[in-house]
């Protein structure tokens, strides 16, 4: 009776743990001059830009598109808050903290870059 407990117990938790992973939600850049809004639909995550104080970009445009999950990573697009360039890009959650999430942009002639998002404090 002891062993289903504790099977029951484990299996819990790691449902718990599990959903720590999740890129749903309201993020932020680093200097917290944009803020991002993630959701998923058809099995697909995106990112939309809903606020930016940098001038010349506009709220409402997609910056993550296509983002596909395997494993503990996200596969998909992402384009420049002016819509100019896409580039491929592998997200992750922080394995230190999970309120943040690395998104590694591949890069032609020069080395990878990763970009940090914060996840909204107040959520």
């Amino acid at each position: 009776m002891k062993k289903i407990h504790f099977i029951i117990a484990t299996l819990l938790l790691t449902g718990l743990m599990g959903n720590t992973q999740s890129i749903n939600g309201h993020w932020y850049s680093r200097d917290g001059t944009r803020q991002y809004q993630v959701s998923q639909s058809n099995g697909q995550w995106e990112a939309t830009l809903i606020h930016s104080e940098r001038p010349g970009e506009k709220e409402g445009r997609l910056v993550l598109s296509k983002l596909r999950r395997k494993k503990n990573k996200y596969r998909g697009i992402i384009s420049a808050a002016d819509g100019e360039l896409k580039t491929t890009v592998t997200i992750r959650v922080s394995r230190k903290n999970n309120r943040v999430m690395l998104l590694k942009l591949k890069r032609m002639l020069i080395m990878d870059v990763t970009i940090r998002w914060y996840r909204d404090p107040l959520l």
